[in-house]
């Protein structure tokens, strides 16, 4: 470490004679002369151009710049000592990190499975979970800012692999709503419900809506939501029934039953990789366990609802 002309020698001996509040014990832990620690602490005194400790009577007194400084340069210690410690494990292949982000409408449905998935796979790895909007996830994947990520822009980069997937999506009504009673939801059974929906460029809704207008079927009104889990609490209360991907739709809320659906609305996303040559052994084994856990949980999803 160095800056200001600081030499790691220089702030070693300041920390010891901190710690141990004797030059003497400073000079042994450091295996040196106590005149080389006292010259040390000297020579940092000039750089700073303050006073560190007091002598009095043989004995070094922190001042109040010094004690300043010590819980300064601790902070950083502490950080050096962890950077250590972390290239250590990453030198024994002991640990690594994984950074997913997805867009939204899978940061509770999907993340949190993914990540405790592989946590039990690959124990001792740093994970980091992040929902960012699909535009945004775009541009972070081809800057490198992810290791893995889910997003419904389909935005083809060279940058980065792409792999593509439909997922069905299906109908949540509340629990006690008439049309739990049928196996399947049909365009009609929209007439004159409060349908919940997400934003204009939202995959589902205007396809859907459209299909609505072309058959002449009027919901009562249409609530417009960011979040899939703002649309099934919404169900869930009993505010409307609400057309969702599957797998949002298969972590449901109490209240709230999924149905299939007799018209296909597709959601379609995008899964991203760094280029092969962008990723270590160990983050490009995570990805692909990640990539079939998604492939696993459309799979799933498909026949759950959708039976062949």
């Amino acid at each position: 470490m160095a800056s200001r002309g600081f030499t790691d020698s220089q702030i070693e001996a300041f920390m010891w004679i901190m710690r141990t509040n004797s030059a003497t014990e400073a000079a042994e832990k450091m295996l040196i002369t106590q005149p080389a620690i006292s010259r040390l602490l000297k020579q940092l005194e000039q750089r700073l151009d303050f006073a560190l400790f007091d002598r009095t009577n043989n004995r070094l007194i922190p001042t109040r710049r010094g004690k300043l400084f010590y819980d300064e340069v601790n902070k950083v210690y502490s950080g050096l000592s962890h950077l250590k410690s972390f290239a250590d494990r990453l030198k024994q292949q002991t640990v690594g990190q994984v950074s997913i982000v997805s867009m939204p409408a899978f940061a509770v449905s999907l993340l949190p499975e993914l990540a405790i998935t592989i946590d039990e796979c690959f124990p001792g790895l740093d994970i980091g979970l992040y929902s960012y909007r699909s535009n945004q996830i775009i541009s972070d994947m081809a800057a490198q800012r992810f290791d893995f990520a889910i997003t419904t822009d389909l935005t083809v980069d060279p940058r980065y692999q792409s792999f593509f997937y439909t997922i069905p999506s299906v109908c949540l009504i509340p629990s006690h709503h008439p049309l739990n009673n049928k196996q399947s939801i049909q365009l009609a059974d929209f007439e004159g419900e409060t349908l919940i929906t997400g934003e204009p460029n939202d995959q589902i809704r205007s396809p859907l809506l459209q299909m609505l207008s072309e058959s002449r079927i009027t919901p009562q009104k249409i609530w417009t939501v960011s979040l899939n889990d703002i649309a099934s609490q919404l169900v869930a209360n009993g505010k409307g029934i609400a057309v969702l991907n599957g797998i949002s739709a298969m972590t449901q809320l109490s209240g709230t039953i999924a149905k299939p659906l007799t018209v296909p609305v597709e959601y379609n996303i995008q899964v991203i990789f760094p280029l092969d040559k962008d990723m270590d052994d160990l983050t490009r084994e995570v990805n692909h366990k990640l990539l079939g856990i998604v492939e696993d949980k459309i799979s799933a999803t498909q026949q759950w609802f959708y039976p062949a």
